[in-house]
């Protein structure tokens, strides 16, 4: 299953390498990862897909947290999302 985590990194040089580091060294494909600026100066917000059961989920959260320029890991998963995409439909 396609686990989404949100993580909060301080945005400083060698932060993403760390990040996929911790995924690449516990044998977990990134299936997505997105990086950009929040509204707090000095921290960024990565988006990461991963495809892995909700034991890998937790395991991957609890080691997040374990490095020092995460400040915070919420996996979004089961979120409720603020926009419906409907699908298109040729002909229209």
């Amino acid at each position: 299953m396609l686990h989404t985590f949100a993580v909060y990194v301080d945005n400083k040089p060698g932060v993403l390498n760390r990040v996929s580091s911790l995924f690449r060294r516990r044998a977990f494909n990134i299936e997505s990862l997105t990086v950009g600026h929040t509204e707090t100066p000095g921290v960024s917000r990565m988006t990461v897909v991963v495809d892995t059961d909700e034991y890998g989920a937790r395991r991957l959260e609890a080691h997040l947290y374990k490095l020092v320029p995460c400040r915070r890991v919420d996996n979004i998963t089961s979120a409720p999302s603020p926009v419906t995409i409907t699908p298109w439909k040729s002909g229209q």
